[in-house]
C-alpha cells in the first residue's frame, strides 16, 4: 500500500528516532575528524588561534556535530515528506518507485548542509573546503542509505500494520 502523508511522516520520525540513533551512536568514531585547531577556532583567542593543534578534535564534539545533524534531518525530512507528498499527488500510480527515494537523498543532504550553516551549527565555509565536510558527507550518506534499506526492507516485512495502514504507526 502505498504510504498516506501521516504514515510517511511517523516513518521518518521513527525510523530517525530508532535506527538513526542507533547508528550515529555507532559510526561516529569511526569518522574521519578534521583537526581541532578547526573545530574551535571561532571559540579561541586570536593569539591560540595563531597555535594549529595537530589531532583530530574531541569525540564529544564530532558526536555532537553527528546528532545535530541527525535531529536537523529527521526535522527538516517532515517538510520534504510533505513537500513529496504532494508530488506524488501527480503521478498515476501516486508513489515513488524505490529508487527515487534513495535519490532524494541528494537535494536533502545539500539543504541540510547549507541549514547547518546558515542557523549556526557548523562553522567554517559552506562550499567543500569546509573542515567538517568530509565527515558530514559520511555521516549523512551512510545514515541515508541504512534509512532507506530499513523502510524498504525489514519494515515491511516486520511490521505488517505498518505496511497495510499507509504506513501508520499509530
Amino acid at each position: 500500500m502505498t504510504l498516506t502523508l501521516s504514515g510517511r511522516l511517523q516513518t521518518r520520525l521513527f525510523l530517525g528516532a530508532t535506527v538513526g540513533v542507533v547508528w550515529t551512536a555507532i559510526i561516529t568514531p569511526f569518522l574521519p575528524r578534521p583537526p581541532a585547531f578547526y573545530m574551535s577556532m571561532t571559540s579561541m583567542p586570536m593569539t591560540r588561534m595563531m597555535l594549529p593543534i595537530l589531532f583530530p578534535s574531541s569525540i564529544g564534539e564530532a558526536y555532537q556535530m553527528t546528532f545535530e545533524t541527525l535531529g536537523l534531518m529527521v526535522v527538516l525530512g517532515l517538510g520534504w515528506e510533505v513537500l513529496y507528498h504532494f508530488l506524488q499527488q501527480f503521478r498515476w500510480d501516486k508513489d515513488w518507485p524505490p529508487i527515487f527515494t534513495l535519490a532524494v537523498g541528494v537535494p536533502e543532504a545539500i539543504v541540510l548542509w547549507l541549514v547547518l550553516h546558515v542557523i549556526g551549527l557548523e562553522y567554517g565555509s559552506i562550499g567543500l573546503s569546509s573542515p567538517n565536510f568530509v565527515m558530514f558527507i559520511w555521516d549523512f550518506t551512510t545514515t541515508w542509505v541504512l534509512l532507506w534499506l530499513a523502510e524498504t526492507g525489514p519494515l515491511k516485512v516486520l511490521s505488517l500494520r505498518w505496511r497495510f495502514e499507509g504506513g501508520t504507526f499509530v
